[in-house]
């Protein structure tokens, strides 16, 4: 009986205009609310007013600055800290005259500061990803198979480089460094600092991270963009952005770091051996 006499009432109420009451305190209605002014209580959809609503798609950027604000702190920070480093390392140069080794010493130190810093703040995103083996799954000995081609492809690809350009405009960037550091020193700078701090910081954080917002290859293909450009070196941006698209697999597919690791570093051992025995 109540319910029927609810019903009667709110089919008396004028939603069109000024003059309806409310059906549980009477209070006049105003045809710009849903609602009582008075008691709160709803007289007529909300859709009456607003129309139904939906969601508006979001794009990539939007998604990765709402969903993974850290990524583009993560590799803005890297940026400024590696320019940071290249301005240090002229200053020293031109103090000392050590020539461009302390370009390549400056700034795997900075990164490696920064990666400690990161690693840090972000443990929990580590973690997980730590604990992970890895490689009792075939893509980390997949993994291990593709880099010997890639590695035919490093000397190919930078052979027909030199060989395009003059000697003065195709300098090695590791020259100077094998008399100053020894071959040691050389693969604890080159490949074991690199091997470990970068795939913490570019598949271990970033690409970690930008999964969460994004499909994951378009995950990967951005880390593996990043990657590259923060190495800066234009002539090696192809080349580098396949390894790191390697990388990134391979640390996606096995959901840890320890593989794309070991291939990082024996890349990066191959490389500076075929430079010191060809040297």
């Amino acid at each position: 009986m109540e319910e029927t006499q609810h019903n009667m009432v709110r089919r008396e109420v004028v939603t069109g205009g000024t003059g309806g009451h409310c059906a549980y305190c009477g209070a006049e209605l105003s045809p710009f609310y849903y609602f009582c002014l008075q008691c709160a209580t709803p007289y007529k959809p909300i859709e009456a007013l607003v129309g139904r609503s939906r969601p508006m798609p979001m794009g990539d950027d939007t998604r990765i600055a709402t969903m993974a604000p850290q990524a583009w702190t993560l590799f803005g920070t890297y940026g400024l800290v590696i320019i940071a480093a290249a301005l240090v390392a002229m200053g020293i140069s031109g103090a000392t005259g050590l020539g461009e080794s302390t370009f390549i010493v400056t700034g795997s130190l900075a990164v490696m500061v920064t990666t400690l810093i990161f690693a840090a703040i972000y443990w929990k995103s580590l973690a997980v990803q730590l604990k992970q083996f890895g490689f009792n799954q075939w893509p980390a000995w997949a993994g291990l198979g593709i880099l010997i081609p890639l590695l035919g492809l490093n000397i190919v690809y930078h052979g027909w480089l030199k060989s395009l350009m003059q000697d003065e405009h195709f300098h090695d960037p590791m020259a100077g460094l094998f008399q100053a550091l020894g071959l040691p020193g050389m693969i604890l700078l080159i490949c074991v600092f690199p091997a470990i701090m970068e795939e913490i910081a570019f598949r271990g954080l970033l690409q970690h991270w930008l999964e969460i917002a994004v499909r994951p290859t378009k995950a990967m293909l951005l880390s593996a963009i990043l990657f590259a450009g923060l190495h800066f070196s234009l002539v090696s941006l192809p080349y580098l952005f396949l390894v790191g698209l390697l990388l990134g697999w391979m640390k996606y597919r096995t959901r840890s770091l320890y593989p794309s690791m070991l291939v990082h570093f024996l890349h990066n051992l191959t490389v500076v051996l075929i430079a010191y025995y060809s040297g």
